[in-house]
């Protein structure tokens, strides 16, 4: 034989068979070509030098994780296709001589010229449009944005390791493929599950109540950590219930269509149950894969631009002040209003009158197991089921332990209490209890409930239940809570003093806050030193325009993950879609004439099947819309731990993002529909 020959029946049989391969071939350029975008961005310079870089570079190498992983699993789907397609090829070279070796170099030929294209068509359009990524994800953070061009060869090499190593796999498996079957076998593979399939009720029943489970835990959850802890269990039950409708549901349904004779035995509905029963079991899987992918674009793009374009409003709920000071002290004992007062002139100093609503207070901080009015400090190591942080944190109480006389002082009143007495305010549900007691200190009778505080607490610390108690004996009180806890010699538990002073600085640019807040620090450090170097124990401060990049750091490289993925699924549908479309048109082909010879016009062909073919490619979408309702619930407290608690927005990007998803769903379905009619066309019936 000629040294290019099995070279030139590579090509002969990509370029016969272009309306499969081209696809496939764009598809896996693009998916190199996201890869190269998401590596690229994770390994650039910039992240090691702006604000937030650490956390997006995090978030991106997360994405090429997931864009790794689902390059792998999709690519495997679609070749699976593309085989099935080309076997009757192979059964006929095979029966004309070639042996199973001669069959493999053919696939060695093909896969290496499927990779050489992927891979340059990839990486050129990876390195093209990375910076166009890049100007786009550092406007989303908010950050100042650079023109310097790169390429990182970490990345490139990354995408030709990663996916030469899924072509040399995909040829692994065409390999065994050819030389487990049988010529004949390959000859007539494509007839292969053409009879119809029986109802499986079993599979179907259990893919019904696989799913109405998954839908009851999203409605039912209601606490944020367990949600996100019950969320990937729903997610892989919501899967296989899909598939197991899709391919046991779908047919079991036709199958009580046939059975309803008022209904079956019309001529469009008789034609149109009969054809899906009759192939739904093969194609039902496809059909589910596209209702997966569509549900995992809304539910990702729905939810990542709520956290985006509500992100503001969770940066005030995290960071309720524009700064805010803390210093730490030894004992309560010297933590006085004469230390309070010191804090508040070293800020008052820097800022010189630019503060507004400025307010200082003193707490002391623990922990515990609540059971019952009672918080034991000890419990957390001995009682709480640590191996589930959700239900961890619902057993867990924070308290803060504050001064009546703060509370008064900054709210204007002049409440009286006893001592032993406590007033008490409580982040969830209003407290319960006549006493209050910290295990090993003495109880507290509850005078009353309060119903507001006099600062702002932040997300950060209301993730479990806080309890702000209110003593006039403050002092007292924190140093036997102080006590108590250095007895039971753990370091996880601890009683700390603190000092806060929070304030805003209105008009005062990010910039300008940048610079201060170093100088109050120091400002602090000095006046502490030269009043009482001997009690304090550490000075820590909170900028809310520091966190800014940060959280946009953090809330626009999901954003920017999600369309990234969003647009890679939506590319994988849409393949998924036309080579349905087109197996579809393949079958009907032999069917058409069939009709006809019974008796059917064109007419009612026609209509028969653009009912058949609106109904198969549409139940997808619907169901995804179902799948998006009933995850609304799992959703909105998954962005609520990310501090996002805009709800009516969360209602909003679901709305629009699925208008906008159907609408381009119809328009993939028209363009891909005409595949369809091209292929059946070649019949006397669509002429």
């Amino acid at each position: 034989m000629k040294k290019c020959f099995y070279l030139r029946l590579a090509l002969d049989g990509m370029r016969k068979n272009k309306r499969l391969y081209l696809p496939y071939l764009l598809t896996c350029s693009g998916m190199v070509t996201m890869f190269y975008i998401l590596s690229s961005l994770s390994y650039s310079p910039l992240m090691k030098t702006m604000r937030g870089g650490n956390i997006m570079s995090m978030i991106l190498n997360l994405g090429t994780f997931v864009m790794a992983l689902f390059s792998l699993l999709f690519l495997l789907y679609t070749n699976a296709f593309l085989s099935r397609r080309r076997n009757r090829e192979f059964g006929l070279y095979n029966i004309l001589g070639m042996n199973k070796g001669n069959l493999s170099r053919i696939l060695l030929w093909e896969s290496l010229l499927s990779a050489l294209f992927a891979l340059a068509t990839g990486l050129a359009g990876g390195i093209l449009f990375s910076k166009l990524a890049e100007l786009f994800l550092l406007h989303m953070a908010g950050e100042q944005v650079g023109y310097a061009f790169s390429v990182e060869p970490k990345s490139i090499a990354a995408s030709v390791i990663f996916f030469g190593a899924i072509f040399a796999l995909i040829l692994a498996l065409s390999v065994a493929r050819v030389g487990i079957f049988k010529p004949l076998d390959l000859l007539h593979s494509e007839a292969a599950g053409e009879r119809p399939p029986k109802a499986n009720w079993l599979l179907a029943l259990a893919g019904v109540v696989i799913l109405g489970l998954a839908y009851y835990i999203a409605v039912k959850i209601d606490e944020p950590l367990t949600a996100i802890m019950m969320f990937f269990a729903a997610v892989l039950m919501v899967i296989a219930a899909t598939y197991l409708l899709f391919i046991a549901g779908s047919v079991a349904l036709c199958r009580l269509l046939q059975k309803k004779k008022s209904f079956y035995y019309q001529p469009s509905h008789f034609v149109s149950v009969s054809s899906m029963a009759f192939r739904m079991k093969r194609n039902g899987a496809g059909l589910a894969s596209i209702c997966i992918l569509a549900t995992m674009v809304l539910v990702m793009l729905s939810s990542t631009s709520c956290l985006y374009f509500g992100g503001d409003d969770a940066l005030h709920s995290a960071h309720p002040y524009d700064m805010l000071f803390e210093v730490s002290y030894k004992t309560p004992a010297v933590c006085t209003d004469e230390t309070r007062e010191w804090l508040d002139a070293a800020v008052h100093d820097v800022a010189q009158g630019r503060e507004d609503g400025m307010i200082s207070y003193t707490v002391l901080h623990t922990s515990g197991y609540f059971e019952n009015g009672t918080v034991d400090v000890n419990g957390v190591a001995r009682r709480v089921d640590v191996s589930s942080p959700a239900s961890m944190l619902e057993q867990i109480r924070t308290v803060y332990v504050l001064p009546l006389s703060d509370y008064n002082r900054l709210m204007g009143t002049e409440l009286t209490l006893s001592p032993g007495e406590a007033l008490i305010w409580s982040s969830g549900a209003p407290y319960e209890y006549d006493t209050f007691t910290i295990k090993g200190c003495r109880t507290l009778r509850v005078h009353g409930a309060l119903t507001a505080l006099p600062f702002k607490l932040s997300t950060y610390d209301t993730i479990a239940t806080v309890y702000c108690v209110f003593v006039p004996d403050w002092t007292d009180y924190a140093t036997e809570v102080t006590s108590y806890a250095e007895s039971l010699g753990e370091k996880l538990i601890a009683a700390r003093t603190m000092q806060y002073c929070c304030l805003d600085l209105p008009g005062v640019s990010d910039e300008e806050q940048y610079a201060i807040e170093p100088e109050i620090v120091s400002r602090i450090y000095d006046q502490m030193d030269a009043e009482a170097n001997t009690v304090r124990t550490g000075v820590g401060s909170v900028c809310r325009a520091e966190a800014r990049s940060d959280f946009f750091s953090m809330y626009g490289s999901l954003f920017f993950i999600g369309i990234i993925l969003s647009i890679v699924f939506i590319a994988a549908a849409v393949l998924i879609i036309y080579y349905k479309q087109l197996s579809e048109g393949y079958e009907d082909q032999s069917r058409f004439d069939i009709m006809q010879k019974v008796g059917m016009t064109k007419r009612e062909i026609k209509s028969t099947v653009n009912s058949q073919v609106l109904t198969v490619f549409f139940a997808p979408l619907l169901i995804a819309g179902v799948h998006l309702a009933f995850a609304f619930p799992f959703v909105q407290k998954l962005v609520r731990l990310f501090g996002v608690q805009n709800t009516p927005l969360l209602i909003i990007t679901n709305v629009v993002c699925f208008f906008a998803f159907a609408l381009f769903y119809v328009f993939v379905y028209r363009d891909t529909a005409k595949a369809y009619y091209a292929i059946v066309s070649d019949r006397e019936v669509w002429r």
